[in-house]
């Protein structure tokens, strides 16, 4: 029970949307939540009628003001793709704690992202921790939590963290192999999850024969996270293992929509120019992130392979 408890909790996160179904909305990535973020806070609530939310502020993250007890009324991410004028909410608990990307809206409260982003829940001293995108989340301890963002939160409002500990924290986890979702290596493999996309939002370049572990293991959700990491380098060796996986009839779309993302954010024009030669061999199949179809998350929005190069 407690490994199925754990799974369940891990990288696709069902939330209660029984009364949202009538609306999608296009998701954002965890990075584009923090760099809009105005404050990045730990609080518990207090009140949750549907539309306002009540929070007591426990700890804040930076140097940004807030209030020791604010409202949370709209969302400041939200794009929807459908909709049929339903009122909208979060699902927020009462009497539960959370970290909360806030930004200050025109009603003088706060905003979350999205209904469905933009918040961590603390259960049993556990983060259901969100580094990459809310449809892929992690089970990782309150230490760990606060560690890494405490860190990524400074570095996007500062330019400065702690990089010795950070650091610190990585390698010793990439130094091993790569984990799966097992009872006895799901919680390596959450934390591994954390060390790879913690050094992709603090743009690291941790040992790239570590990442490169990760990129050929057979952990989807690992693989996923090297690729995106891989961006980082620039070189020619990280560039050619992204072609390599790109151009690979093995490798799914998911995979390959990132491989492409990272090479495009090396800038190399020799490797960008062997994708676009290379187009009409690449699917134009979205495989998206799935989900259940009732999850108004399903209006993300996330090219085929052959529509990521076309917009290179």
């Amino acid at each position: 029970m407690k490994n199925i408890k754990k799974l369940l909790f891990a990288l696709i996160f069902l939330f209660s949307f029984s009364n949202l179904i009538a609306e999608t909305w296009n998701e954002p990535w965890q990075k584009e939540i923090i760099q809009k973020s105005d404050n990045f806070v730990f609080g518990k609530i207090i009140e949750n009628n549907g539309t306002n939310v009540k929070v007591q502020i426990v700890k804040r993250f930076g140097n940004e003001t807030i209030p020791s007890e604010i409202i949370i009324d709209n969302y400041f991410l939200l794009e929807l793709m459908s909709g049929s004028g339903q009122i909208i909410t979060t699902d927020l608990k009462k009497e539960s704690s959370y970290y909360l990307f806030l930004k200050r809206n025109k009603n003088n409260n706060y905003s979350l992202p999205t209904p469905t982003s933009g918040f961590a829940l603390l259960d049993n001293e556990q983060v259901r921790a969100t580094y990459r995108h809310s449809y892929h989340q992690a089970l990782i301890p309150q230490s760990i939590y606060e560690l890494t963002y405490e860190n990524i939160w400074n570095y996007y409002k500062t330019r400065k963290f702690d990089k010795e500990k950070i650091t610190n924290f990585i390698n010793e986890q990439i130094s091993k192999s790569p984990a799966g979702f097992e009872e006895n290596e799901i919680s390596s493999f959450y934390l591994q999850h954390s060390a790879l996309e913690t050094s992709y939002l603090l743009d690291l370049t941790p040992d790239v024969k570590h990442i490169l572990k990760f990129a050929k293991s057979d952990n989807f959700h690992s693989k996923v996270s090297a690729l995106q990491l891989l961006g980082n380098y620039k070189t020619k060796e990280s560039n050619d293992f992204l072609v390599s996986i790109i151009l690979d009839k093995t490798s799914s779309n998911f995979e390959k929509v990132i491989g492409i993302w990272s090479l495009k954010k090396s800038e190399s024009k020799e490797h960008l120019e062997i994708l676009k030669k290379n187009i009409s061999t690449l699917s134009d199949k979205s495989e998206g992130f799935g989900g259940n179809i009732m999850d108004p998350r399903v209006g993300t929005l996330f090219p085929s392979p052959k529509e990521a190069v076309e917009s290179l």
